[in-house]
This record gives C-alpha cells, structure tokens and sequence, in this order.
C-alpha cells in the first residue's frame, strides 16, 4: 500500500479526471487514513497533484477535509507534509478556499511541537504571501500573526512568529514596515525571555539589509531599541544587538 501510495499522484495525472475520479478518488481517500503512517504520508506528499487532476468541485472538498484532518497526525512527517502541498492547493484554488479550508493548517503548525514542522509553515506563509500579495498580508494575514505573538504562549511561539515576520515582508513597501512589522520586533527587543530579545536583534538586523528601512526609521525607532540591548544580562542579545547596530550605520 506504502508503494502504492507513492505513485498515485503520477497515475491520476496520466489517466485525468474523469478516470481518477471513477476508479481512484475512493482508495485515494482510504489510503489518507490508512493505519500504517508510511502510507499516508506517501499519499498526503500527492495531495496537490490530485487534487489539481480533479480540479474545483465537490470531490475535491472531501479529499481536502480529510488533508485537514491530517494536521492533527500524531506522526510530525506526515504534519510537514501536509503544511508542503498548501502553496500549491492555494495556488490552484485562490484566496477563498485558502481562507477556508487551509489557513488554519498553516496557522496551527506555527505552534507545533516539533521544529521542523514549525520550519516548513514559516517557509510556506512566504509562499502564501507572495501569491495573495501585500493588501491581503497586511489586512488579512498580518493580524492572525500578531494575534498568535502573544507574552501568555511559550517563548518558542512568539520566536516562531518573529521568523514569519520576515518572510512575509517581501512585498510590503518601507511605510507597511514600519506600520505594521517593526512595532512587532522592537516590542520582542523588551521580552523578558533572552531567546526572544536575539532573535528580535536577528530579525531587525536581516529587515535592515534586505529592506530600505530610510534613516529616519532607523534613528528614531530601532537604534534605540537596539542601543538598550548593548548592555543586557544576556551576552548573547548583547552581541546581536551590537551586530544589528553594526548594520544600521554601513
């Protein structure tokens, strides 16, 4: 079945729609709640191709709801992989089914306990954002993430946020910036946990070399959160903080 299940997504695609749809779509859906977790995350890594054979309708609603389902998996592969097959599911279905029927996979993996599955929704919320563009981040996407920084989680979630922060930045211009991501890293400079304030120093210090930040923003709003940090109790923020500084004056 494992063997099976790892080449279904090639199959479905050569016999098309309508053949995949008759003799597949059932054992496609057995298959995903298969007991043994090899084969379903052999099946789950083909998620996006079936479900861009099938294309937008009923049938592809089932197999999604039970995609859903798989982000509760108990084993962390099969949670990474599905977070994998979102960009192209939103891709092929547009905003409104993202919104829907995915969004909340993603949002809920920032949270999960194993890294590397935090890791793959951080690089895949870049994905999403540049495929829906800086209007919807910023409305839409931006406030979901400053919801989930919150000081009453574990540290770990409001790292995991400080790293989304970033990557969803891409399209925004200078002004959407400094609205909306640097009030979020220069309040993590004050956590009381030293993991939040480096990674706070990390982020700021990548915005500043990728980001045309303008000197006013940089003088007035982050060389001071940055200079409060030089001397911290922590020698690790303040060694970040001495770096990001060291990017704010070339």
């Amino acid at each position: 079945r494992a063997a099976l299940a790892q080449v279904l997504g090639p199959v479905a695609k050569a016999l098309g729609k309508d053949v995949t749809q008759r003799t597949l779509l059932s054992l496609i859906s057995e298959l995903m709640k298969d007991e043994f977790h090899d084969v379903r995350l052999n099946i789950v890594s083909h998620a996006g191709l079936i479900c861009e054979v099938l294309s937008v309708d009923g049938l592809v609603h089932s197999l999604l709801h039970t995609v859903q389902n798989l982000i509760m998996d108990n084993h962390w592969r099969i949670r990474q992989s599905v977070v994998e097959q979102v960009p192209k599911l939103s891709k092929l279905f547009g905003m409104e089914l993202f919104q829907s029927k995915l969004e909340t996979i993603l949002l809920s993996s920032l949270r999960d306990s194993v890294h590397s599955v935090r890791q793959a929704a951080i690089l895949h919320l870049k994905e999403i954002a540049d495929t829906f563009g800086s209007q919807w981040t910023v409305e839409h996407l931006l406030p979901k993430l400053v919801e989930q920084y919150s000081a009453s989680v574990g540290y770990a979630n409001r790292v995991t946020v400080l790293h989304v922060l970033p990557q969803v930045s891409g399209l925004m211009s200078p002004e959407q910036l400094t609205q909306y991501i640097l009030p979020i890293l220069i309040k993590a400079t004050k956590d009381s946990v030293p993991n939040v304030r480096f990674c706070a120093c990390q982020r700021i210090m990548w915005m500043v070399e990728n980001h045309n930040m303008g000197s006013q923003t940089i003088t007035t709003m982050i060389k001071p959160a940055l200079q409060e940090l030089e001397h911290d109790s922590d020698i690790d923020v303040q060694y970040y903080a001495q770096r990001a500084l060291m990017s704010c004056n070339n």
